[in-house]
């Protein structure tokens, strides 16, 4: 997807196992831009420094913040409270769903993601 001057959408991607970060950029880069930040205090620090159009969280993330602290601080902060946010994670238990969209996602997917389930839903939200 292209916005009027014919530049792709940006989305930003938080995940640090290498080879989905991989996958997903394979799977959305002939329609989108990706960005990628391996940890959420490195993704955090690229949503205030420039807008995307989507985000891509996962939960279980290395170093003091998880995805849920993620989703909170955007929810909180005024610049970036309406960025759509999709929780793609491997925590797929009965009411995981519900619990990352009460904490303030737009969306949710449980991994593995097949790429036409990823890009129905990242469409959803350009």
């Amino acid at each position: 997807m292209t916005d009027k001057l014919g530049e792709k959408k940006k989305l930003l991607l938080i995940e640090d196992n290498i080879e989905t970060q991989l996958i997903f950029k394979v799977y959305l880069r002939d329609k989108y831009s990706v960005e990628i930040a391996e940890n959420a205090e490195k993704g955090l620090e690229r949503l205030k420094k420039e807008p995307y159009d989507v985000l891509l969280l996962d939960i279980h993330l290395p170093g003091e913040l998880t995805g849920e602290d993620v989703i909170q601080e955007i929810r909180t902060t005024p610049k970036l409270e309406k960025i759509p946010i999709i929780v793609i994670t491997a925590y797929a238990l009965k009411g995981d769903r519900e619990k990352f969209l009460k904490l303030g996602a737009d969306d949710y997917l449980p991994k593995p993601v097949e790429k036409s389930t990823l890009l129905g839903v990242v469409e959803k939200y350009i």
